[in-house]
């Protein structure tokens, strides 16, 4: 028997469930209650009766209420469409932080095979801090003049400390083999061709050896016969040397080195490279493979930059340079060992000691090994399948190589019998030894960024049975070589396509949980309820008693019906959906189940319907729910909403109210409940995200591909923000964070129009006598558009207009007329709410963006200030680049003057910032927010292009002098921002201190 099916003998029900419980605990009450005018508790008395129909009405409450919470939240199609609850892969995966993370990001682009995050440098300072790269300009630290210096002397001649610009990281990539193209880790190029009968393999080196080689440019420019000419063939040390050059610029010059495998093959070689076709074929493939490797390499800034770490920056991204490394060993085997097979083993146990192997796994693959969901979606989402941190951490590129895990390694494969007189050696690039590294009987050294491999050529591994050597025959080498490519084979790291990538969300049974019966349906016939209808023969008092008993049982009628309604209505409550409601009333007006009008609506008066879903007060939701109820029970569903991620907005609800209360604060500008729900909505919608993307930093690329190249899109007046302003945004209640003009008005104008609707007409400003003191008042009336305390409503005549100003002058009118000092009043504070929504925004600046690089002049103008001096010589004084920032903030917004706001606002600030990120913020006026927001805005479009060329090594003369121009402004933008207060009041005795008080750090004296 399936134990799923059977009923057991005992079955316990729940308290709901169970109809006897629910009579005995009812009769109780009855007893307790109605002793005095109750004699009788048999089953035929009418009050027995009711109390069973409802003791099993209620059990079918409890019946449905116990449905599992799929079904309940299920659509009439089975899904669950709610956006407060995520899939684990939204909820609990993050964007890059550590360093596995980041090679996972890599590992999972199309075309790369693995990646490595390293240091600068592998050398430290005196602090144990990495030395910057060769590439980073080098700056020093000047104390007796101050600052900081390009040259490494000061005036007296005396050499200065440098400084170490950390948060800097370098990315090296390993590329996947291409089966046309071969590997794409360097320049060369293997080919084969049919010459005599017989095919000539070559492998082709060109002039150069990187792909950002101003040389690589050409290959697209010589491509064709046509495109060529004075082609030079000449043999130089069996290699044949082929030199060609553009037809319409003869100074371009391209050199192919080509060396045949077999090097009595160089007359062939030579025979058929002896005109334009086959060397414009050969161009051609390192034109193909420049273009495949560019677009590996644009993916991987893109994907990059998309998640970057807030103040931390890249180096200009590089292919994983090797390094060979030969065995010498003697290995007895077991007799009748399978010396090919046991030999292929050997070299890829060896390899695999070397460059452990990375995979990729599917989503059952990690489940069927135990690994819980919260291990699987550790780190970044991924396309591919799944990697395994421990797998990252073998694959880790090794600062040494040890004899004993090599001989563990060896002595694992069957046939093995013993390990002897094993020693390593490393060779360059140039295939000579590394100094250092050469026969190396225990433990070999490497540099720890570089990938060794094993090399056959250069090792001598010999095999022995029974003390005596043998040497494998050519074809048992090949045989060796076959077997060695099909073990790489199966441990390739191929990516996964089309796989389950996520947890699937659960399908629900939907059922109709506010369809309800009437009570009066369990009743006996005698009662005349329900269906049973009394006949019209009966006298009137008994179709009067009737009808009351309905009017009694409509209580309960009602109060069930409700419940249910509020149970099917769950999947609402739980929603982020605009909700007007949390309590659903049920009108009871249709029998579902005979269709006819329901029981008892006879007994309803004309306006009950309307009064029991609207209520009875303007101030009602409906007759169970006033305005303030709604509003305490949604905030408590959203902050029940919002615990479940350990988040909360309790303290941002008290400074509100706060501010609100706040004379120097909002004035006017109250804080209203529905706003508060508004935000909670938003801040929970967005949690996936915006916790995902937490701690990133702004991605200045900003850039799509197209055609294999960068397609850059908008940066200004956009929504386009990073990770950690969106998440403090919310936080805030900012509700629109971009990358925006926050000062709108520079120019001096008589009328304008501001970025805001109300009603769905545009606000226009007029200045008064703009013939007098025009510039004056333009500017007042900047500085003072959102100060509630600057408006005042002034009549004229029947008319009522809005003037800003300090009364009684006026300085300039909203262009709108009003039939009330009420409206206008009413126009006002929606006035004053859509400003600060429209103007409410802030810009981060991470400070490792404005390093100098090695193309910038030694000006000191390139520099950020520092302090150096005995009163502030601190070692995060010294250096102005690594992991700090600047906040800039409009401080003269309603919500932004108030003291408290700011608090609140930098305390959420230096929280939601990594906890070794030093934070500057300014609450500047509109004059240094209009001159940092331009400069900001113009080198932001310039950063990303000079630092895409200057990484491609195509930068020219007019990229450098823009960004040095747009660099230099926004430095001295920079040095320009200074905090401003709330003026306060010195007072005296007859002068309340609590009407803005002086307060230090807190508020400015103002103009006497």
């Amino acid at each position: 028997m399936n134990p799923t099916y059977y009923i057991p003998s005992e079955r316990v029900l729940k308290p709901s469930q169970d109809y006897e419980f629910l009579q005995k605990e009812g009769l109780k009450h009855v007893e307790k209650l109605g002793n005095r005018l109750w004699t009788d508790y048999n089953a035929h008395d009418p009050g027995i009766t009711i109390l069973e129909a409802l003791s099993f009405m209620i059990t079918e409450l409890g019946y449905r209420t116990d449905f599992d919470i799929k079904d309940l939240l299920a659509d009439k199609n089975g899904q669950i469409q709610n956006q407060s609850f995520f899939t684990a892969r939204d909820i609990m995966t993050n964007a890059p932080v550590t360093e596995l993370d980041y090679r996972k990001l890599l590992i999972d682009i199309e075309g790369v095979s693995n990646a490595w995050y390293l240091a600068t440098k592998k050398e430290t300072d005196l602090y144990g801090y990495h030395l910057p790269h060769k590439a980073e300009k080098n700056i020093y630290i000047n104390i007796l003049e101050d600052k900081l210096s390009f040259t490494p002397k000061d005036k007296n001649n005396k050499l200065l400390e440098s400084l170490s610009v950390r948060g800097l990281n370098k990315i090296k990539i390993e590329l996947a083999e291409d089966p046309v193209l071969g590997n794409l880790n360097t320049t060369e190029l293997e080919f084969a061709f049919l010459q005599s009968g017989k095919w000539v393999q070559v492998k082709i080196t060109p002039d150069f050896s990187s792909w950002n080689d101003p040389k690589a440019l050409l290959l697209g420019k010589m491509d064709k016969p046509t495109k060529i000419k004075n082609k030079k063939t000449e043999l130089k040390d069996n290699t044949v040397i082929i030199t060609v050059m553009r037809t319409i610029q003869v100074n371009d010059i391209l050199k192919l080195t080509i060396e045949p495998f077999n090097s009595n093959e160089i007359n062939e070689v030579k025979e058929y490279f002896s005109t334009e076709k086959p060397v414009c074929e050969i161009i051609s493939l390192l034109k193909d493979k420049k273009i495949k490797i560019d677009h590996i390499f644009r993916t991987v800034q893109q994907r990059l930059h998309q998640n970057r770490n807030l103040i931390e920056d890249f180096l200009c991204v590089e292919t994983i340079e090797t390094v060979e490394i030969g065995f010498c060993a003697d290995i007895e085997l077991a007799p009748e060992t399978d010396s090919v097979e046991t030999m292929a083993r050997i070299q890829m146990a060896i390899e695999n000691i070397l460059n452990p192997p990375v995979r990729f796994y599917t989503l059952s693959q990690l489940t069927e090994q135990g690994l819980n969901s919260t291990e699987i979606f550790s780190g970044p989402k991924l396309e591919h399948g799944f990697l395994k941190d421990e797998e990252l951490r073998k694959a880790q590129l090794p600062a040494s190589v040890h004899a004993s895990d090599i001989i563990a390694a060896l002595m694992e494969i069957e046939g093995v019998v013993s390990v002897e007189n094993l020693m390593m050696t490393a060779y360059n690039s140039l295939g000579k030894p590394i100094m250092g590294s050469t026969n190396q009987k225990w433990c070999l050294h490497l540099s720890g960024e570089e990938k060794p491999v094993f090399s056959g050529e250069r090792s001598k591994i010999l095999l022995f049975q029974k003390n005596i050597p043998f040497l494998l025959s050519e074809t048992n080498q090949m045989q060796v070589e076959q077997k060695v490519l099909q073990l790489k084979a199966q441990l390739q790291n191929y990516k996964l396509y089309s796989v389950q990538n996520d947890l699937p969300v659960p399908q629900g049974q939907f059922y109709q949980l506010d369809e309800y019966y009437s009570i009066q349906e369990e009743f006996p016939i005698t009662y005349g309820l329900g269906k049973n209808q009394l006949s019209d023969k009966v006298p009137e008092k008994r179709k009067a008693q009737v009808k009351q008993l309905k009017a009694y049982l409509h209580f309960y009628d009602q109060l069930l019906a409700d419940f249910f309604s509020q149970l099917y209505n769950a999947k609402n409550i739980f929603d982020l959906k605009p909700l007007q409601q949390t309590y659903f009333p049920n009108y009871l007006e249709t029998d579902p189940k005979t269709g006819e009008n329901f029981y008892g609506k006879e007994i309803y008066g004309d306006d009950f319907k309307n009064k029991l879903l609207s209520g009875e007060t303007d101030t009602d939701v409906s007759l169970e729910e006033t305005q303030a109820v709604f509003y305490d029970r949604r905030n408590r569903v959203l902050d029940h909403l919002m615990a479940r991620f350990s988040e909360s907005f309790n303290d941002y609800v008290f400074m509100m109210y706060r501010v609100s209360q706040d004379a120097g604060g909002l004035g006017e500008f109250s804080f209203q409940p529905q706003d508060l729900i508004n935000d909670k909505e938003a801040f929970i919608k967005d949690y996936a995200e915006t916790s995902y993307k937490r701690g990133l930093g702004i991605d200045y690329l900003h850039a799509g591909l197209i055609n294999n190249t960068f397609d850059f899109q908008d940066l200004w007046d956009t929504d386009h923000s990073s990770g950690y302003e969106r998440r403090a945004a919310r936080l805030l209640g900012i509700n629109h964070i971009g990358l925006r003009d926050i000062v709108t008005e520079t120019e001096v104008q008589t009328q304008w129009t501001l970025p805001v609707k109300i009603n769905n007409e545009s606000v226009v400003y007029k200045i008064v006598q703009p013939a007098t003191d025009l510039e004056e008042k333009w500017k007042w009336a900047q500085q003072n558009l959102l100060n509630p305390t600057a408006y005042f409503i002034h009549k004229q005549g029947n008319k009522f207009f809005i003037y800003l100003g300090v009364q009684p002058k006026k300085i300039a009118t909203v262009d709108k007329t009003f039939t009330s000092n009420q409206q206008a009043s009413e126009y006002l504070y929606q006035l004053m709410q859509a400003l600060n929504e429209a103007y409410e925004n802030f810009y981060c600046l991470e400070h490792i963006l404005l390093r100098p690089f090695p193309h910038l002049d030694d000006d000191a103008e390139d520099l950020l200030s520092v302090c150096l001096k005995d009163d502030c010589k601190d070692e995060a004084n010294n250096d102005p680049y690594s992991f700090k920032a600047t906040i800039v903030l409009p401080g003269y917004l309603s919500r932004f003057r108030s003291i408290a706001f700011r608090r609140y606002a930098e305390q959420i600030f230096r929280q939601e910032a990594p906890a070794h990120v030093l934070l500057k913020i300014c609450w500047v006026n509109s004059g240094d927010m209009w001159d940092f927001q331009e400069a900001y805005k113009n080198w932001l479009g310039s950063y990303r292009h000079f630092r895409l060329r200057y990484c491609s090594k195509t930068l020219m003369k007019k990229d450098f002098t823009q960004y040095t121009k747009y660099h230099k402004a926004l430095l001295k933008s920079l040095k320009k921002l200074n905090t401003i207060y709330p003026e306060g009041n010195l007072y005296d005795c007859q002068l309340s201190e609590t009407t803005n008080p002086i307060i230090l750090g807190s508020t400015s004296l103002g103009t006497l």
